[in-house]
């Protein structure tokens, strides 16, 4: 039997406790309705950074020349901001995201690139939706994507006090001494745009953010931080900020791809196993991808007049093998019985999921028939 859902090998099988968590990989539609666009080109995106290298310090002057002087050893010279991340990179990134995807089909940027110089036009200064539209039509395409963003890059350094243990007389004793600590938080901001070619209107926009460090308890990771015994051996031990950026710009360029393309991810499912020797073996089955004689172990119990532990297992379970399958009503139907049979909540989520998948279907086809 085909199915929607596509349990990953048995390598993968994830056991919590008591619970034996499957993952399968799950088609989701895209977020945004871009229409029936399906061939498109990027344009380089407008992107620019600001650095602060003495945020919170109150000898702001010190902090900010020993960093920069680190910065420039490293490199020779002081980068420029505003040019040392170019757009041209983001938009690269963007495109290899897109034909990874597959859903689209980019035309390649040389094309663009020679349209351009045709037209005696430049690639990082289009930004007249006309220009765009004309370019977009030269090129074949139905929809051009321009973006602009930015990062930030803050280094929040103060003294602090830490405890360490030292030999003193024989023992060891417990002392407080002081380092000064150095954190590098980055952010990142990007914003796209989709221009229908046959009308010249955007279709789709959205501005997404991310940072490498929470304002909540979580704060920042230690691997964005750095100590020493005064503000130059902190400032040493920094990480590079261009690696934090291209993390940062890399998953805000994942999550755009899903706005606007139908994707693939994975998603974790509950395998209950039960109460008695035929639930364990269904449950073995099972966690090696063979779902058809699992499910026949499941029905089996059923027929059997099990205690009540075994019939809500097996219901469930028997619930989860047709929405794998793409059985959504039967499934519904199946999760709705193991809720009825113990009133536990998570058979309800479990129902509200499959709803929710029919939906997500529903949208899924219409986007890759190109009927919306």
């Amino acid at each position: 039997m085909k199915r929607l859902f596509h349990p990953v090998l048995l390598m993968m099988l994830i056991i919590f406790g008591c619970k034996t968590m499957v993952p399968v990989k799950v088609r989701k539609p895209a977020e945004l309705n871009v229409g029936s666009a399906r061939t498109i080109a990027v344009l380089d995106f407008d992107f620019s950074g600001s650095w602060d290298f003495s945020a919170g310090e109150k000898d702001t002057k010190k902090l900010k020349d020993i960093i920069s002087a680190v910065i420039k050893k490293k490199n020779n010279k002081m980068p420029d901001p505003d040019k040392a991340y170019p757009g041209r990179r983001v938009s690269e990134q963007f495109i290899a995201k897109l034909v990874q995807n597959g859903y689209y089909t980019v035309i390649e940027r040389s094309k663009i690139e020679e349209i351009l110089q045709e037209q005696s036009l430049s690639l990082s200064g289009l930004v007249d939706e006309n220009k765009v539209v004309q370019v977009g039509n030269l090129a074949g395409a139905q929809a051009m994507i321009t973006g602009s963003g930015s990062y930030s890059v803050k280094d929040e350094g103060e003294w602090e006090t830490y405890k360490e243990k030292i030999k003193k007389d024989g023992k060891k004793v417990e002392v407080e001494k002081q380092r000064y600590k150095i954190e590098r938080k980055v952010n990142v901001q990007i914003t796209f745009r989709i221009i229908d070619i046959s009308t010249g209107s955007v279709i789709a926009s959205k501005t997404n953010k991310q940072a490498n460090y929470s304002d909540g308890w979580s704060g920042i990771d230690s691997k964005y931080t750095s100590t020493g015994d005064d503000e130059e051996a902190a400032a040493k031990g920094l990480p590079d900020w261009q690696p934090i950026v291209s993390d940062l710009v890399s998953s805000l360029l994942n999550n755009t791809v899903n706005q606007i393309a139908p994707h693939t991810v994975t998603e974790k499912r509950e395998i209950e196993s039960g109460d008695s020797k035929k639930m364990e073996s269904a449950l073995e089955y099972a966690k090696r991808d063979m779902w058809d004689e699992a499910q026949e172990i499941w029905l089996e119990v059923l027929n059997k007049k099990p205690n009540k532990e075994d019939k809500t297992a097996a219901t469930y379970n028997i619930g989860l093998y047709n929405e794998l399958f793409g059985n959504l009503d039967r499934a519904e139907e199946f999760y709705e019985n193991a809720y009825k049979l113990s009133k536990d909540s998570k058979y309800l989520d479990a129902k509200a999921r499959v709803i929710k998948r029919r939906k997500e279907l529903q949208k899924l086809q219409m986007q890759e028939s190109n009927q919306q």
